[in-house]
């Protein structure tokens, strides 16, 4: 349902829904990925990436910081980390004073018990209640002036790391009863932690991360049997518990399974590469025509253009990537992350592009 206000006077947040649904709007609208450009974000702010993660006040502000540095209608937590649900789950991680942490133990990777694995309470287990109160502190800044996405790992990519991706695709082969149990057991954890994000009442969206599904790593026999399955009970879950908000995937691989994404209930699509106007290409290179009521999230290159382009070459890709996609749901942003060190003209350039 269209919101009814004059479109000359909306707000990012409103902004960005109109967009994401085909409704008129303004202006092209503008979306932030995760903590892009996040050298310039963390050097304003005067704290380190480690701090940011461990306190929710820090990580809205941080994406504070960001908008009002760089122009965007969005602002999303947790930004970049994919570690936040492996962690909940018994995961260990070194915290790193610059960078994301990264997974260095895993519980079931030396053996293969499920016992091994804790059951994550989203108030009390890791940075899952620094996340949820982090929302919340985020709404309470933005107000109405950001369209706020929550980040969440898939079942798969969260398994990976429990067991360790090479471990999980020979368990596909020996043991696929072990990986049902462990996809089930996974995607509960997972659910309850979208609950109680979509509970916080502060979220506009959920962005799902399902980077596991791509030929590049998958046959299509495992990604049916092990992948799609347990993602898809993950979004009906969101869409039971709030049919309000907003669910997006996001795609960071070269070679997505994309008519399985976009086959899937969601409400937009990010693919880090291709033409997301026209919906890019699939692993076998077949072209494929999609509902044009799901929205496209994208698309100007974020792994060169933006790092060591011109403003001039970013603001005429994402004016291209505009006209292009016309006449579609549609809000601009970059294929991914924009990259810790991109020079700030370069991310202000499309700010730019979309107010021209």
């Amino acid at each position: 349902m269209s919101i009814d206000i004059p479109v000359s006077d909306l707000t990012s947040r409103e902004r960005v829904a109109r967009a994401l649904r085909g409704d008129d709007v303004d202006r092209t609208a503008l979306m932030y990925l995760f903590l892009g450009g996040a050298r310039h974000v963390l050097n304003t702010m005067g704290h380190s990436m480690r701090e940011v993660h461990e306190h929710p006040e820090l990580m809205a502000l941080a994406q504070a910081t960001a908008a009002r540095l760089f122009g965007h209608d969005s602002a999303m937590l947790p930004f970049g980390c994919l570690t936040v649900e492996a962690e909940a789950f018994g995961c260990g991680l070194e915290i790193i004073e610059d960078f994301y942490p990264q997974v260095v133990a895993r519980p079931l990777e030396k053996n293969r018990d499920l016992n091994l694995l804790s059951d994550p309470d989203p108030s009390t287990s890791g940075r899952m209640p620094v996340v949820i109160k982090g929302l919340s502190h985020l709404r309470e800044r933005a107000g109405d002036d950001s369209f706020i996405v929550a980040m969440v790992v898939s079942p798969f990519l969260v398994a990976a790391e429990l067991r360790s991706l090479s471990l999980l695709l020979v368990d596909f082969i020996s043991d696929p009863s072990y990986v049902e149990s462990l996809m089930k057991r996974v995607t509960e954890g997972i659910i309850r932690y979208v609950n109680a994000i979509i509970d916080t009442d502060a979220c506009d969206a959920i962005m799902f991360e399902n980077a596991g599904a791509t030929r590049d790593l998958i046959g299509p026999h495992h990604v049916a049997q092990f992948v799609t399955p347990y993602h898809r009970q993950l979004l009906a879950a969101a869409r039971q518990h709030n049919p309000e908000i907003m669910l997006i995937e996001h795609n960071c691989a070269n070679r997505p399974y994309v008519s399985e994404i976009i086959d899937s209930d969601v409400d937009g699509v990010s693919f880090a590469y291709g033409d997301i106007t026209s919906m890019a290409k699939s692993g076998d290179d077949e072209r494929l025509p999609v509902d044009n009521r799901l929205a496209r999230i994208g698309n100007v290159d974020h792994t060169k253009l933006v790092l060591t382009g011109t403003p001039g070459e970013v603001f005429d890709a994402a004016r291209a990537v505009i006209a292009h996609a016309q006449g579609k749901p549609f809000v601009l942003s970059t294929g991914c992350e924009i990259p810790f060190k991109a020079p700030i003209e370069n991310i202000r350039a499309l700010a730019d592009a979309v107010r021209t």
